[in-house]
C-alpha cells in the first residue's frame, strides 16, 4: 500500500500515483515535518524520501 499526501505530490507523480490500483491518497497523513521537508510516499507504512517524487517512485517500483 503506497499512501500519500495531496499535497506534497507534483502533478506528474499524482497522476502515476492514481494509474496503479494499490495507492491511497489523503488530505493529511499527519507527516507535516516530513511534508514540509521534500518529496515522501508512506510504503507499506515506511516513508521513502527522494529528490523528487519521480525518483520516490522509482524506488518503489524495484
Amino acid at each position: 500500500m503506497i499512501e500519500y499526501c495531496l499535497t506534497n505530490v507534483d502533478g506528474a507523480a499524482r497522476d502515476r500515483l492514481a494509474a496503479r490500483d494499490d495507492t491511497r491518497e489523503a488530505a493529511c497523513l499527519d507527516r507535516c515535518g516530513r511534508c514540509y521537508a521534500g518529496p515522501f510516499l508512506v510504503v507499506d507504512g515506511r516513508v521513502v524520501t527522494g529528490e523528487s517524487h519521480a525518483a520516490v517512485l522509482d524506488r518503489v517500483d524495484r
